[in-house]
């Protein structure tokens, strides 16, 4: 019986393949555990016979990135590494503060076909805002209160400007439109630092009013408070305005409804017709001649008392003169 021995040399290419195999195992794990910056190390390639079969590859690199402040940010693979991903923190643009004081102004014209209703309209609008209504002025015709001009000024919140615009626009035929805001922050700042600065000035003075002695002393402490307290008042009415400015948008409204050239009536109707219906237009054309004589008796008075002033004394000298007995001549003397 023949027995098969295997070779002591096909033996020792299995261990030595077995071998590099382990020794590049342990070369890639020592290379990824000390890198310090996230970089793999990549183990070289070992060779093996061509009874082991077997090559070990590099180690593939892990995605670079730059320590830096994200300039040189690659996204890891998967990603999608296009351009509308949202940069790091550090390079995102900035956004302007949102806490800026701005005065929104405005004014708007509008034709419309009923006046009253267009006018209550608006209020509803500025109040429905959370505004108030300013000012308000109107003119009617008591016969047509549907035709006629108003102007309100209302005030609306700064959120509410652009859309209560719009709203007062649709309300009828928009003939003129105007805004404008201004930005006030740096005159809020400046006033509001001068406040402060004045506010510890007056407050120093009152302190060394406190420690005055002498008449002279109080007198010219006093006098110099109350400059200083006057300045402070005309600073604190000042932000105070601008406060109220900024904090509500004003807005100038003109309604107008022009009244037609020709109102058409209405077709008469036949109850109006009768006994009663002809007493009562008798009786309005009686008032109405009446009227009018009273009229022309109220002009003519003026003109009648003048020519009595003057009439009269004339014709009174005239009559005297007219009475008068006429004076015979004198006779001659006789010789």
């Amino acid at each position: 019986m023949i027995r098969t021995h295997t070779t002591r040399p096909a033996r020792q290419r299995v261990v030595a393949a077995c071998g590099v195999l382990l020794l590049a195992g342990a070369l890639t794990a020592c290379g990824g555990g000390g890198s310090g910056n996230g970089d793999s190390a990549s183990a070289g390639s070992a060779a093996v016979d061509s009874a082991g079969g077997v090559a070990a590859r590099p180690a593939a690199s892990a995605p670079a990135r730059d320590a830096g402040d994200g300039a040189g940010y690659a996204p890891a693979e998967g990603g999608s590494g296009g351009k509308d991903d949202p940069p790091p923190t550090s390079t995102a643009a900035r956004v302007l503060p949102s806490d800026r004081d701005v005065v929104y102004t405005g004014s708007i014209s509008v034709r419309v076909t009923d006046i009253r209703r267009a006018t209550d309209r608006v209020e509803s609008l500025a109040l429905g805002a959370n505004g108030i209504v300013f000012a308000e002025e109107s003119s009617t015709n008591p016969r047509h209160p549907r035709y006629g001009d108003a102007t309100l000024t209302i005030r609306v919140p700064p959120t509410a400007f652009g859309p209560t615009l719009d709203a007062v626009g649709r309300l009828g035929r928009e003939l003129d439109r105007q805004r404008s805001a201004e930005d006030v922050t740096t005159q809020v700042t400046d006033t509001t630092s001068r406040l402060r600065t004045q506010q510890r000035s007056v407050d120093r003075v009152r302190v060394l009013l406190s420690r005055a002695k002498t008449i002279g002393e109080v007198v010219q402490v006093e006098s110099e408070l109350s400059r200083r307290e006057a300045d402070l008042e005309s600073l604190e009415a000042q932000l105070k305005k601008l406060d109220d400015l900024t904090s509500l948008a004003t807005i100038d409204v003109h309604l107008t409804a022009p009244q037609p050239a020709a109102v058409v009536k209405p077709p008469r109707d036949d109850s109006e017709l009768g006994f009663l219906s002809g007493l009562r237009g008798g009786w309005d054309a009686f008032v109405a001649i009446v009227l009018v004589a009273l009229t022309v008796l109220g002009a003519l008075v003026p003109f009648v008392l003048a020519a009595a002033l003057i009439g009269v004394p004339l014709l009174l000298v005239w009559r005297s003169r007219r009475r008068a007995p006429a004076v015979p001549p004198s006779a001659p003397a006789d010789a």
